[in-house]
Formats: structure tokens, C-alpha cells, sequence
């Protein structure tokens, strides 16, 4: 049977119908685009730093960039033990857990605003903003944001279930205590989750005026004592694991970043923009015309909202603010230092679209229910129209915005470069990789070694070697492909004393010089020449290192780490009791083209 709210089916009727045609055009465009992304950045150094690690406690804990998210850490540890760079399996969770958020969120709609069809363009607003874009597009991006947003939805879901006298009282008010846990479990961010039921409660008491307050905390005591006690542990934790935090600035930075965030950024990105503008890095900049017409309309929706709804819609209103300043704290306090720019970046703010969608709906909920319910029947159709015509231009408008966001955000050349690898690699599993920077972008060199390719691709099905000796090591280019290495200033050997041999390699160690010393890191080809199988060891400088020869003429390369002096002569040794000789005609030495 399905559950019924204040006499409205959530799944029966019209609206339902609406709701769900809302979902699978979002959801399914939402699918394409999320397939048609890629990992990006944090992501691959997040899954070999996982790969590598031990499943502890200390790992679980260990702070990233200052944070402190043991469920993330969880899940990037298993994924890169089970199905390390599956982009369709994590495209797949990501769209999933918006569909749940979706979900909670109609059923949310649906309490609040219970047979009206306002809850149908506010779920669409969730589904469809292109706020949440880049953070839908980008996994570990997505990962700070949707789990924090269903933990929210849940939580605010159970509180107005309690207050509406919905199941057992205790069991709503311990469930949002719970659902804060596992928000903070996965991002810090959903400390913010505590201060938004307040707000919920605040504007859904029945008291007057300022007397609300004190009334949400008289109805709810234990709720606020259970939460008060759970962030102060959480907190004096937090500031125990990691004292990590973002540069200052100065007051005139702290405002370009406000008005950034504020008129640049949230007002355009939830208005369905923004329509025109362009993408620099991971920052969003609009046109000048898109943030005035955005900042109008939403003065004029605030404007209806409080006229129609009265004191109620003035609460709601105010949490939404207080819930979007909350968040430039958030910002400042651990981002300032990056300049104004970071005040247009989408991942900071696409927590506000839920939220958002949440304070108009309270804000509605006590507009005259005659003007929105769907059964005052003189009038039903003419409300199916103009909702039918809200729909289509959020639509248009975050089509519009989609196709401003995607360009950037989709990551079409990680998909390349690494779909590029993995198939030269399946063709061949024999090559070893040059280890050298993976390209930026890929991952920022700013990592150092962790931005290497073995550190990179380690988590790879086949576990690719790097930097061992091998006639078939290749070089990675900037689109993936496989190649020889390209030595640039090569120097070569000496003329080698024995005629049509060279260097006459045998269980006596032979010394081979070079025309001109290599300094640095250098890259070695050895061409040889013998009729029996022999291993041979290579040392130089306190370097060591060995391969196997194979009979007839062939050739090996061998990648000598940088010896803190030039490198100027090798000496090779053949490693069995036999007799056998092994002939070095030729030999050069040189640094890897980039």
C-alpha cells in the first residue's frame, strides 16, 4: 500500500506521474554524461594512496588536505583492491546514490507540501541544477558531496516526521542523530547538518515570532543535547587528527570570495545557470547579464515568497541563508588562500541545492493551499500548465548551463590517455613502463613522486613494471600511446677493444665508458649479441642491477636512477660458472625526450 501524507499518495496521482517523468529525464541524462566522464586528479591519487595502504585505523583516520573522512577512505580502499579504474561501475554508484537522494527528497516534498504541485519543479531543481554538475562528473568530488546530502534529506526527513507525529518520537530523533554520524563519517561538511534541523525546527513551530526558538528547543531538547554532544567529540577529534587549514587573506579578499560565492556562483548555479559564460580551471565565471538577471529573479522569488507565506516563508528564508553563510565559513576558514576564484568553484556551494529546495517548500508551506493544491478543480488545469511551463524552462535553462559546465568538467582526456594505456598494456603485458610524470592533466606535478606513473597506474589488473631492464620498455606519450624510449643528447661507448664484439662480456667484470658522462637520471640502450642464455649483472656507481640474455643479437634497456655524480662508465659481469661470452657492440646513454 503505498504511504499517504496528509491525504496524497507519494507514488499515486498526477503529481506522482510528474515526479517520476522528472527522475528518469533527469537520471538518465544525468547517466549519459556521468559515462561519458572520467577520473580526474584527486581521483587517481586517492586509489593508489589507498592501494598501498593497509586496511587500519590509522589509515581510516589519516587526514587528506585536511580532511578527516574514514568512510571515504573506506570506500577508496575497496575499490582499488576490487575494481581499481571501473569508471562504469563508479559512474553507476554515483547516479545511484542521487536517485536515493532524489527519492528522499520527493518523499520530504511530498510531507510538506502534501497534494500540491510545487514539489514537482522543486524536485527538478534537485535533479536537474547544473550546480551539482562538476560534482556529479568528478568521483572524488561526488564523494564530499551526494553522501553528505541523502545523510541530510534523511535527517531532515525524520524530523519532520516526528514533528508531524509520524512513527515513534524517539525512534525519528535517534535516526537524525545517526544520519549525522554517517554524514560526518564521510566529509566534514555535514557539520552543518546539526544547525540545518534547528533551522527545520524553528520554522515548523507553531509559536510566534521569536518565541519559535525557544519553543524548537523546548520540543526537541533531547534531539539538541544528542547533537550538541556529538559535534563537540566530533570537533575536539577533528582538531586533534589534523590542524590542516587554508591561507589567509585579507578583508578585501574575504569579500571578493563572498560575492563570488554568493552572486557568481549559488544565485546562477540554482537559478539553472549559469546560461552563458565560461570555465577557467574548476572555477565558473558568468556573464555579467546572466548574475544580474539571476540576483533579479531571485529578489523577486524571495519577494513572492514572503508575501504569500508570511512568517513562516521569512524562517525559511532566513535558514537558507544562514545555511549559505554557513557554508562561505566553511570556505574561508579552509580555501581563502587560493584568492577570489575559489568563490566560483561549484564543488563549495552545490550542497545548497538541497537545501534550498527544502527552505522554498517550507517557505510554501503556508501559501494559501487553494492556489497550489491540485483538486480545487476550476483552476487544476491551468496549475498543470504552468507548472508543465516551469518545468520546461528550469529545462532549457540547465541545458543551457550544462552545456556552459561540460566542456570542463567531463574529463575526456584522462578517458583517453588511460583507456590508451590499459589497452597497449592488455596487448602486450610484457612491456615495463619508463616511470616519469604522469601529464598534468592527469594528475598536478605538484605531488611529486605520488604523480609518477608507478605510483599512479600500481593499482592496474596486472600490476605493469616500471623502470626494470627489458628489450620491450616503452615510454608513455601525452595521449597514452606506447613507444621506445626517445634519448635526446645520447652519448655513446668507447670503440670496444675486441673487432666485430665490442665489449667481450664473460665472469671477469668488463668495464664500458662513455664518450661523455650522463648526469642525472638516464636512460641506457645496450645492444648485445651471444649463442647461450646468461644472466648478466650491471653496476655503476654503487648502482646495481641485472638482466637476462637471450641468444642471437638483441637488445635491452636499462634505467639508471640518478647516482648523484655523472655516470660515466658501467661494468657488466656475467652471474653463471659457464663460459660464455657475451658481445656489446654497441651502447648508448641519454635522458628520455619528453
Amino acid at each position: 500500500m503505498a504511504e499517504r501524507t496528509g491525504g496524497t499518495g507519494v507514488w499515486r496521482g498526477p503529481q506522482a506521474l510528474a515526479a517520476v517523468a522528472v527522475l528518469v529525464v533527469g537520471l538518465v541524462w544525468r547517466s549519459a554524461l556521468t559515462q561519458g566522464s572520467f577520473f580526474n586528479q584527486d581521483d587517481y591519487y586517492l586509489t593508489s594512496r589507498a592501494y598501498t595502504a593497509h586496511l587500519t585505523w590509522r589509515f581510516l583516520f589519516s587526514p587528506v588536505a585536511g580532511h578527516v573522512q574514514p568512510a571515504q577512505q573506506l570506500s577508496y580502499w575497496a575499490v582499488a583492491h576490487a575494481i581499481p579504474f571501473n569508471w562504469p561501475a563508479i559512474a553507476f554508484l554515483l547516479i545511484a546514490a542521487q536517485a536515493i537522494a532524489a527519492l528522499v527528497m520527493w518523499h520530504l516534498l511530498t510531507r510538506l507540501l502534501p497534494d500540491r504541485w510545487a514539489r514537482v519543479p522543486l524536485l527538478a531543481v534537485l535533479v536537474w541544477s547544473p550546480l551539482t554538475l562538476a560534482t556529479s562528473l568528478w568521483w572524488s568530488a561526488a564523494m564530499g558531496l551526494w553522501p553528505v546530502v541523502l545523510c541530510t534529506l534523511v535527517a531532515v526527513l525524520l524530523l519532520v516526521r516526528a514533528h508531524q507525529g509520524a512513527g515513534r518520537r524517539w525512534a525519528n530523533l535517534l535516526g537524525c542523530v545517526l544520519a549525522v554520524i554517517v554524514g560526518l563519517l564521510w566529509h566534514e561538511r555535514a557539520v552543518i547538518i546539526a544547525p540545518l534541523l534547528m533551522g527545520v525546527a524553528i520554522v515548523l513551530s507553531e509559536a510566534v515570532g521569536w518565541r519559535r526558538v525557544p519553543d524548537a528547543i523546548r520540543s526537541g531538547w533531547q534531539l539538541w543535547l544528542g547533537l550538541a554532544a556529538l559535534l563537540a567529540g566530533y570537533l575536539v577529534l577533528h582538531t586533534s587528527i589534523t590542524s590542516v587549514g587554508g591561507k589567509g587573506t585579507n578583508l578585501t579578499g574575504y569579500l571578493g570570495i563572498s560575492w563570488n560565492f554568493v552572486a557568481e556562483n549559488v544565485v546562477p548555479g540554482l537559478a539553472s545557470g549559469p546560461w552563458s559564460g565560461h570555465v577557467d580551471g574548476g572555477a565558473v565565471v558568468p556573464d555579467v547579464w546572466m548574475v544580474v538577471a539571476a540576483l533579479l529573479g531571485t529578489a523577486l522569488l524571495a519577494a513572492a515568497l514572503v508575501r504569500g507565506g508570511g512568517s513562516r516563508a521569512r524562517w525559511a528564508l532566513i535558514v537558507l541563508t544562514g545555511y549559505v553563510l554557513a557554508d562561505l565559513v566553511l570556505l574561508l576558514s579552509g580555501r581563502a588562500g587560493y584568492g577570489s576564484i575559489i568563490g566560483q568553484d561549484p564543488r563549495y556551494s552545490a550542497d545548497i541545492v538541497p537545501v534550498a529546495v527544502l527552505c522554498i517548500a517550507l517557505a510554501l508551506g503556508d501559501v494559501r493551499a487553494d492556489l497550489l493544491a491540485s483538486r480545487a478543480r476550476p483552476w487544476a488545469t491551468q496549475r498543470r500548465l504552468a507548472v508543465g511551463g516551469v518545468l520546461g524552462a528550469y529545462l532549457v535553462g540547465s541545458m543551457l548551463g550544462t552545456a556552459v559546465l561540460l566542456p570542463q568538467f567531463q574529463n575526456k582526456l584522462d578517458r583517453v590517455y588511460v583507456t590508451n594505456l590499459r589497452a597497449a598494456l592488455a596487448a602486450d603485458p610484457q612491456q615495463v613502463l619508463l616511470d616519469e610524470p604522469v601529464p598534468a592533466e592527469i594528475l598536478l606535478p605538484l605531488l611529486g613522486k605520488e604523480a609518477m606513473l608507478s605510483q599512479v597506474f600500481r593499482p592496474l589488473p596486472g600490476h605493469p613494471l616500471f623502470d626494470a631492464p627489458s628489450p620491450e620498455l616503452r615510454q608513455v606519450d601525452a595521449n597514452g600511446h606506447l613507444h621506445e624510449p626517445v634519448l635526446s643528447y645520447p652519448t655513446q661507448m668507447r670503440p670496444g677493444p675486441v673487432t666485430s664484439c665490442g665489449y667481450a662480456v664473460t665472469g671477469r667484470p668488463t668495464t664500458i665508458r662513455l664518450e661523455q658522462p650522463v648526469t642525472g637520471r638516464a636512460v641506457v640502450r645496450v645492444g648485445y649479441f651471444t649463442d647461450t642464455e646468461v644472466d648478466i649483472a650491471v653496476s655503476a656507481s654503487g648502482w646495481k642491477s641485472e638482466f637476462h640474455a637471450n641468444p642471437g643479437p638483441n637488445v635491452v634497456w636499462l634505467v639508471v636512477p640518478d647516482l648523484g655524480g655523472p655516470l660515466s662508465q658501467l661494468v657488466l659481469t656475467t652471474t653463471a660458472s659457464s663460459s660464455a661470452t657475451v658481445c656489446i657492440p654497441s651502447l648508448e646513454a641519454g635522458w628520455p625526450f619528453q
